[in-house]
């Protein structure tokens, strides 16, 4: 073989060298095509800033009122419930959940459809929900005459009034329910409205209903029970069976006495819902920031695309 071979240049060294300098004046290219262009760059770039900084001022704040519960003690419940669990599940009797279950079960009412649209019915919420709007002059919150007509107390929207679906959906859209924390079992309701003063009042008043609501279902739990065991109690002789049947309707009657006595059944409020005086939306500084960069993007796209166009067309 011969060795002068190895120092022929080789035929791709130009070619690779002819597409470095290629690339080389494509980006000398650009520049120049961008910089021919930056006053409408420019413009593009202000005007962007300018109308994402005006839409940002138009948005309605938006309040978060938020509760911190804590998990009713059910300790000396959970006791009894060990003892007897298994007498009381052969007899169909529900001795009432856990402290864990029971809470579990209320956060799941609480975002149920049959439990929010009773809360927006007995609370009269449907207008403030759909009808509601912000007034920055005297900073309350007013009917939108267009939506709904206060004066004779009829929907004036295309399609009339709101669903009890559609409300159920409106109000889940607002509210928030964390799940239990694994070390403290704190649980955390809020809400999001552009009124700080009624979203206070409607996370207060939610977890004062679920305690209610729990309470009712399960002094009528108790109840039934109770009453179906006094028939067994008379129905037999056997003294074993009837000591049973005496500690059954003792835990049952425990749970409407401790019903009548306490108002806060499920939740324990640690920390209750205030008035909010910080806004948590809209985010307009990210909204400029954000808008901006997004009108300087397709102008960019569109001066690079204009100038190649032409190039081609020539």
């Amino acid at each position: 073989m011969d060795n002068n071979q190895f120092n022929k240049p080789s035929a791709l060294r130009p070619q690779a060298y002819a597409n470095y300098t290629d690339d080389e004046i494509d980006l000398r290219e650009l520049f120049g095509v961008l910089w021919s262009a930056k006053w409408l760059i420019a413009g593009v770039v202000v005007a962007a800033a300018i109308a994402s900084l005006i839409y940002s001022l138009m948005l309605t704040n938006i309040y978060r009122a938020e509760a911190v519960l804590a998990p009713a003690d059910e300790q000396q419940s959970n006791n009894m419930n060990s003892q007897l669990g298994g007498a009381a599940a052969l007899l169909g009797v529900n001795l009432g959940a856990g402290g864990g279950d029971k809470v579990t079960t209320a956060i799941a009412v609480m975002k149920s459809r049959e439990f929010i649209g009773q809360f927006i019915d007995e609370h009269k919420l449907l207008v403030p929900l759909f009808a509601g709007k912000w007034n920055a002059e005297d900073a309350s919150s007013v009917v939108d005459q267009e939506i709904y007509n206060n004066i004779n107390g009829t929907w004036v929207q295309e399609g009339g009034e709101p669903s009890r679906l559609e409300a159920y959906r409106k109000f889940l859209e607002i509210l928030s329910v964390s799940s239990p924390d694994n070390e403290t079992g704190l649980v955390t309701v809020s809400i999001n409205w552009h009124d700080p003063v009624l979203a206070s009042a409607w996370v207060n008043q939610l977890v004062a209903d679920i305690n209610r609501d729990s309470k009712v279902r399960d002094v009528a739990e108790a109840t039934n029970a109770i009453e179906y065991l006094r028939n067994q109690l008379g129905a037999t002789q056997l003294v074993e069976m009837q000591r049973v049947f005496y500690q059954l309707i003792e835990s049952q009657t425990r749970i409407t006495m401790l019903a009548d006595v306490r108002n806060e059944y499920v939740f324990r409020i640690i920390d209750p819902a205030v008035v909010p005086d910080q806004k948590v939306a809209p985010r307009r500084k990210m909204i400029c920031i954000f808008g901006t960069m997004l009108g300087g993007f397709f102008v960019v796209l569109f001066v690079i695309i204009r100038s190649y166009f032409f190039r081609d067309a020539d």
